[in-house]
């Protein structure tokens, strides 16, 4: 009898499921009749009340169904519990974007009395009052002067079923967080990005004055400035991509380190450089070696003296000469030092040859590629390409692992470009319109503040203002990175924050 309640009430325990169509709430029964439908996929993540997200093929109660050991019955949710799971996801329909839905019974949802609130965010006894609290087990709403509390502590009842209440809105934003997830990403979220910069207009003007500034203070200003770019974007994309769109892009400079905001973020713009530009450097390089032209061959090494000493005959041997014992001594042992000598000159010649020889190699390829200028043209092109397109790759990279080592490696970017498959090309338009509006908005500041450029010191107010211009498009890039990336969350496994 005990197990069979025991059964009964894990099998009544709300569950979710987060396919590309949204977040959806069950018990065990009616999320087993979903797996045998094909609605819910063993990649799909699901958990068990606040437990971490897991891939439904990986979870021990669902593994038979998706292996076919277990067929469950049609099941009819019960009340309570099984209203929060509402309509399923639809089979087969992964790469389709449905409404997702929400949280709560659907007796509770968009009905209105009177112009009051819906009673999703209602209170259940008392329709005109906000709801702040929440059942975690019937999802009854209610406001603050309705459940029971344990004495005098923060502890909240549900009246309905004496389950534990908790504070609602927290949960009305992350049902609207999974809601906007399931959107999918387009076009719609460009819109999104350009107004970005401006829900802090303080600190888009601090920060964009800050930049402008810096980038005419010298060599040590413009890399102050370079590592303030490069935090910034890397903070916004990791932060959108979690989830938090509404939190500053501003470092925290209250707790203001070199390493930290300045000196990492200038090492994970070099990384993007250098990933970049990679192949253009090398194809200068190659070019520029040819065009110089090689080095010398190797020079023969000059061995006559020792020969001479092995061949030269000694006195003792001469015509008419008195051998002697001294003598065959003396010139035997002139003969081992010369032979060493050889030896040892041989060596030397012979390593220094080798290193020489490889060089040569390389001059002839150079000078094989300048033979051949529409082989030049082809992989310049190429490079140019690949600079192009993997940049906002290389800049999601920098952003979302905050490391230089993975940054600088293209197969983690190639791989991260796999898993988002239409996401990444969309955001890659976008950053493309950015990036080509920005280019003509600098061409023009430089035209309009052409009378100002100064001898030595160059045309400052251009300077000045660019640099304002460059600091809002790049928060907007980096948001629509941030925003591509989230709304892949689903297929990295990543946390919503």
């Amino acid at each position: 009898m005990v197990e069979t309640e025991t059964k009964a009430a894990s099998e009544r325990e709300v569950w979710q499921v987060m396919t590309p169509q949204g977040v959806f709430d069950a018990d065990l029964q009616t999320l087993k009749q979903w797996i045998v439908e094909g609605a819910v996929q063993p990649t799909d993540k699901v958990r068990k009340g606040g437990l971490k997200w897991i891939d439904a093929g990986r979870a021990p109660m669902l593994r038979r169904v998706f292996s076919g050991e277990e067929t469950p019955a049609a099941h009819d949710p019960s009340p309570g519990v099984s209203q929060g799971a509402q309509s399923p996801p639809v089979a087969g329909a992964h790469t389709q974007t449905a409404a997702p839905a929400a949280s709560f019974s659907p007796a509770h949802r968009e009905q209105e009395f009177g112009g009051a609130k819906p009673l999703d965010s209602a209170c259940h006894f008392h329709q005109f009052e906000e709801a702040t609290l929440v059942c975690r087990g019937c999802q009854t709403t209610m406001c603050r002067a309705c459940p029971k509390q344990v004495g005098t502590s923060s502890v909240f009842l549900c009246p309905v079923c004496g389950g534990f209440c908790d504070p609602l809105r927290p949960i009305v934003e992350r049902q609207a967080l999974y809601e906007f997830q399931g959107e999918g990403f387009s076009f719609a979220d460009f819109a999104q990005a350009l107004r970005y910069p401006f829900k802090h207009v303080a600190s888009l003007v601090g920060g964009a004055l800050l930049y402008g500034v810096l980038m005419l203070a010298g060599f040590r200003g413009q890399f102050i400035a370079w590592g303030l770019i490069y935090g910034c974007i890397t903070l916004v994309i990791h932060r959108v991509a979690c989830g938090k769109i509404d939190r500053d892009f501003m470092p925290d400079f209250g707790d203001f380190s070199v390493w930290d905001d300045v000196v990492r973020p200038a090492f994970l713009g070099l990384g993007v450089t250098l990933v970049t530009l990679g192949p253009v450097l090398l194809l200068a390089v190659a070019l520029a070696y040819g065009w110089v032209g090689g080095v010398p061959r190797p020079q023969v090494p000059d061995l006559a003296q020792p020969r001479q000493a092995l061949e030269q005959p000694d006195e003792a041997d001469a015509p008419g000469g008195v051998a002697s014992a001294e003598g065959e001594a003396a010139r035997r042992e002139a003969q081992q030092r010369a032979l060493e000598q050889l030896q040892k000159q041989i060596e030397e010649q012979s390593a220094k040859a080798r290193p020489q020889e490889e060089e040569g190699t390389m001059t002839t390829v150079a000078r094989q590629l300048m033979a051949h200028p529409g082989l030049i043209l082809l992989l310049a092109l190429l490079s140019l390409a690949w600079a192009v397109f993997y940049h906002p790759m290389a800049l999601l990279v920098a952003g979302w692992t905050e490391s230089f080592k993975s940054t600088i490696n293209p197969l983690v970017g190639l791989d991260t470009m796999r898993h988002m498959g239409i996401n990444y090309f969309k955001a890659f338009l976008m950053y493309l319109a950015v990036q080509v509006a920005g280019f003509v908005i600098q061409v023009v500041v430089a035209l309009v503040t052409a009378p100002f450029d100064l001898p030595l010191l160059g045309n400052l107010p251009g300077k000045f203002v660019g640099g304002v211009f460059t600091f809002y498009t790049s928060l907007v890039i980096a948001c629509v990175l941030g925003l591509a990336l989230f709304k892949s969350a689903y297929r990295f496994g990543i946390e919503l924050d």
